[in-house]
Order: C-alpha cells, then sequence, then structure tokens
C-alpha cells in the first residue's frame, strides 16, 4: 500500500530515486490506504483499505468526488451499481428496469395445464400467448330392452388463441359430464353430454343423446357445436341443433365431426368419426356389436351393447339393447390451456 504527491523533486540521485519509487508504488498500488490520497487528479484510482474489505474507487471527471467501483471480496469483485451479488442465484439471468440491474428466473418455454375437473385457472406471472382448448362431454347411447338403441353424438371442441395480457387474472373452469348412462332396467333414450366453459370467453356444447327405438326404428344423437348442444332426434329424424356437429344417423349415415362432435350411429351403423370433436357412439339393433367412431384428436366413441363409458374427451356412449346392459355413457369433458 502505497500513496504519493504525483510529483518527483529535484535533489540528489538517491532521493530523485526514492522519489520515483514511491510514486510508481503509489501506482500500482492503486493509491491504497486507509485515508484517500492527499493530491488527487481526474480518472485516478484509490484503494480504499478503511473497511473490513477493501472499496475500489475511481475519481470523477470534475476531480471534486469519487465514484464507487466495487468490494473487493477474496478473489471477486462486487461491482457497485452493474452487478448485482451472484450468491444463490445459479441459472438465473440478468435484467433491468432501466435503472436498477436484478437477477430473474429463466421462464420456461411453455406450460401446458389440463383440466379434467372442474377448477379454477390463474394467469401466470410469464409467457405471452395461450392457447385454450375445450371439448364438451358426450351424450349416452339410448337403450330399449330387446329393441333398437342409437349412439350418443360426440361432445364438440372449441380451441381459441389469446394474447395473455387480454385474459383476466383468474377464471372459472367447468367440464361437462358425460351424459349419464341409461340403466339396465329403463327403455328411455340417452342423455346430451354437458358444456364445459373457460370463463365467459368459450363454451363447447355436448352431444346429443341416442334415441330409443320403441320397436321401430333409433336414431343417433347428434354432435355437440360451439354454440348449442346436440340433439336427442325423433325416429327418423336424426340431425344435430345448428352450428353443433354431425347429423345423428338414421337411414343415411350419421354425420362426420371437424370441430363439432360427430353423430351416433341408429340402430344399424357405427358411430362417426371426427377431428377434433368426439367420436359417435355406436347403435344397437342385435347382439351384434357396433363400434364407436374414432377421433384424432376427441375421444373415441363407445361400442354398442357393452356398457362401457366412451372415451374422454368427448367421445358418444354406445347404445344397448341387452337386457342386463345399460347403454353406454358419454366421455366427459376437459380443457387444456398452453402458455408460451
Amino acid at each position: 500500500m502505497a500513496q504519493a504527491d504525483q510529483t518527483v523533486q529535484n535533489d540528489t540521485f538517491p532521493t530523485v530515486r526514492a522519489d520515483i519509487n514511491s510514486n510508481l508504488a503509489a501506482l500500482f498500488s492503486k493509491s491504497s490506504g486507509n485515508s484517500a490520497p492527499t493530491v488527487t487528479v481526474a480518472f485516478m484510482d484509490w484503494i480504499d483499505t478503511s473497511g473490513a474489505n477493501p472499496v475500489w474507487k475511481k475519481r470523477n471527471a470534475s476531480n471534486n468526488a469519487w465514484i464507487t467501483l466495487g468490494t473487493i471480496s477474496g478473489s471477486t469483485i462486487a461491482f457497485e451499481g452493474t452487478l448485482p451479488s451472484q450468491s444463490g442465484q445459479s441459472g438465473n439471468y440478468l435484467t433491468t428496469n432501466g435503472t436498477v440491474a436484478s437477477w430473474a428466473s429463466i421462464p420456461p418455454g411453455s406450460t401446458k395445464e389440463v383440466f379434467t375437473a372442474s377448477g379454477t385457472w390463474t394467469k401466470p406471472s410469464a409467457g405471452t400467448i395461450a392457447l385454450i382448448t375445450l371439448w364438451g362431454g358426450g351424450g349416452s347411447g339410448g337403450r330399449y330392452n330387446g329393441s333398437v338403441a342409437g349412439g350418443g353424438g360426440g361432445g364438440a371442441c372449441v380451441q381459441r388463441l389469446f394474447q395473455l395480457s387480454d385474459l383476466p387474472g383468474s377464471a372459472s373452469v367447468t367440464i361437462g359430464a358425460g351424459g349419464a348412462a341409461v340403466g339396465s332396467g329403463t327403455n328411455a333414450a340417452g342423455n346430451v353430454g354437458g358444456t364445459s366453459t373457460f370463463g365467459s370467453l368459450m363454451s363447447a356444447y355436448g352431444g346429443g343423446g341416442g334415441d330409443f327405438g320403441g320397436g321401430s326404428s333409433a336414431v343417433g344423437g347428434g354432435g355437440g357445436g360451439s354454440l348449442s348442444a346436440g340433439s336427442t332426434p325423433s325416429a327418423g329424424d336424426g340431425h344435430s341443433s345448428i352450428l353443433a356437429g354431425g347429423s345423428g344417423g338414421n337411414t343415411l349415415s350419421p354425420g362426420k365431426g371437424s370441430w363439432g362432435g360427430a353423430g351416433g350411429g341408429d340402430e344399424n351403423q357405427t358411430g362417426a368419426t371426427a377431428f377434433w370433436g368426439g367420436g359417435g357412439g355406436g347403435g344397437a339393433n342385435d347382439a351384434t356389436q357396433r363400434a364407436g367412431g374414432d377421433s384424432l384428436n376427441g375421444g373415441d366413441g363407445g361400442t354398442s351393447n357393452t356398457g362401457t363409458t366412451a372415451s374422454v374427451p368427448g367421445g358418444g356412449g354406445g347404445g344397448s339393447r341387452t337386457a342386463a346392459v345399460a347403454s353406454g355413457a358419454g366421455g366427459a369433458g376437459l380443457c387444456i390451456v398452453y402458455i408460451w
């Protein structure tokens, strides 16, 4: 540690040499000492050793004050005002609000939240875009002991893309239930699948229940849509509500579904297929099992005469005519939220 007056005076050789060495020592040690150098110039360095840890300071351009650059601790320097402490910040990144630098955790590239039951969605602190996909519940198959029954329609799929900033801080999520099965002792049409909602922003409606034939014919339930549920049609009148999915089967093939659910089959038909919505359930006429329709992204429809629940999300249940077998229940809805 050394400080000097920055001037070499005329004198005898040994004295001049000592004076030169003193100034060089001050230069090399950055004028270190427990008090400020007496003689200062703009931009000179000074290592202040008066505290527990040395502090590196630099003279300002006007040569009237010291600027603190950082604190020296062992083999590291904590720079003042430019880099906050790195302790405990492994894996984080440095950011700034335009005035102060700080550490922040690296946000994930994307997040996925799946609702299989009703609940509350809370907007995350990180992210820019939200993709929300909803499926309504599938309708259940009709049932008529020893006669004919139609398959249930598939639930609709609705998908929307949002700026995350446009969404509320939280939203209530409702997952539509699949249409309830018709019990083995009952002759009745199937039940409509429930509506799934994301707050007040989106709704995906359920598929219609399959018809029961009353000894003649039975029509499949219509697929659900974005504005209304699929219908449970009268015999010989297979259809779905406006802006819903594919029509239920009658003497024609049941309507296929794209975003809407697929129609259920009549007593002689398999369920229709779908792309996003749920597949339709198979119809029942005899002991033959008629398959439900497949869906690429939704749930598959249920097979007739088995009484098993259709696949989630939104598959239509199969019809039943077997004495001890209930109709197939519709598959429940679903909600998936992607954030990135």
